[in-house]
């Protein structure tokens, strides 16, 4: 089957990108290891999906008998995983796709069609070191160098420790001749050099997307804090203008994140119907639930299709928004954060074709540890260029 007639029947993309066509080219070339990086709302899971599941088509496998989709975050993997899962429907109802991690661990083998799992998760596997397996600690290593691997987000992996064991596994897989991609729409040049260290990649294995989503995003700075000495910031304007439009407000620490979702809601008199928190603590029946929620309030698509919904949506949440979950906010509302940060929460707004919308970006109080979770150092750069680049 050829890669447009693919991309129209199962995704309902008539025209894919070119990081698209190019990653179905070099993965059936079997070209490994392979770097993707595009930008959000560019259709990265796509990308890597097309040729897996065209296999299932065919019925030859030449790839790989089975795929592993690797996410830095649990609260990640359940939507992800939804979205492939409904693919790989239109493909064949036979084909599985099961979740892998501490709240919900359905394959502890990694022996489905397709795993969709955290690093943690993959590493236990890997290593042999899995307690959901008994004495059966050969079956998910085996699975695994069975499989092509997929790192999607991981520029998300920016603490030293996870860094360095995202990387060892990399080096290791390389090693074992095991197929693996990584994919990414803001990693650093520094922390790319720094993952391929020891791993050559030429020209052909690298796929860096060029194109740019032809939608309006206006940004501005704003002047003081969001949140400073336990109290909440919202200028009367602002707040006619969150329940007007579709919106989504970031912050950068869950106590925060708790305390605006409250403050909103009582200010602008909602219902549990027109706001939600988003944050990696809940449960897993509260997380899922939340995860739906969020969906129904902001325009996402379906089946190919924008949704847009009636009346008020606004969604509270923390960093974990930043990837993973395929909505567009008319209006964001966020915390300043390190750069890469910053660009993929903008990918949340005004995020399809010929969309517009507006991004307000308010700086972190200088007391009570307010950088956190992040490095000052990292904020004030972003900060500094900001300033300096204002339209």
């Amino acid at each position: 089957m050829k890669v447009e007639q693919f991309y129209k029947e199962i995704f309902n993309i008539y025209s894919p990108f070119d990081h698209q066509i190019n990653l179905w080219k070099r993965i059936h070339a079997k070209n490994f290891p392979l770097l993707l990086k595009a930008p959000t709302g560019s259709g990265k899971t796509e990308a890597v999906l097309a040729p897996f599941l065209s296999q299932f088509v065919e019925n030859k496998f030449n790839i790989a008998p089975r795929m592993i989709y690797v996410l830095p975050m649990r609260v990640l993997v359940n939507s992800v995983a939804d979205r492939i899962r409904q693919y790989a429907e239109r493909v064949s109802p036979g084909i599985s796709v099961e979740v892998q991690h501490g709240d919900v661990p359905n394959s502890p083998f990694f022996i489905a069609d397709i795993v969709v799992t955290t690093l943690d998760q993959f590493l236990y596997g890997f290593a042999r070191a899995s307690g959901q397996v008994g004495r059966h600690l050969d079956i998910p290593a085996g699975s695994i160098a069975s499989s092509i691997v997929v790192f999607d987000e991981a520029h998300m992996y920016r603490d030293s420790f996870t860094f360095s064991i995202m990387r060892a596994l990399m080096e290791i897989l390389q090693k074992s001749h095991i197929p693996f991609i990584v994919m990414t729409a803001t990693m650093p040049e520094t922390l790319e050099k720094s993952l391929f260290e020891n791993i050559p990649l030429n020209n052909n294995q690298k796929i860096i997307s060029d194109i740019t989503i032809s939608s309006q995003l206006e940004i501005s700075l704003a002047e003081s804090p969001l949140f400073s000495n336990n109290n909440i910031n919202f200028p009367d304007k602002l707040l006619d203008k969150i329940k007007q439009k579709k919106t989504l407000i970031v912050l950068n620490q869950v106590k925060r994140a708790q305390k605006v979702y409250d403050e909103i809601k009582s200010m602008l008199d909602l219902t549990d119907n027109q706001i939600v928190l988003l944050h990696s603590r809940f449960t897993k029946v509260d997380r899922e639930s939340h995860e739906k929620k969020a969906l129904s309030l902001i325009p996402h698509k379906e089946n190919g299709k924008i949704v847009i919904p009636e009346g008020v949506g606004i969604v509270v949440s923390t960093q974990v928004l930043e990837a993973g979950i395929d909505f567009s906010a008319e209006l964001l509302i966020t915390e300043l954060a390190p750069a890469d940060s910053i660009i993929q929460r903008a990918g949340r707004c005004a995020r399809y074709e010929n969309e517009s919308g507006e991004m307000i970006i308010f700086p972190v109080e200088e007391e009570n540890r307010g950088h956190l979770p992040y490095e000052k150092e990292h904020l004030s750069k972003t900060l500094k260029w900001l300033q300096n680049n204002k339209q």
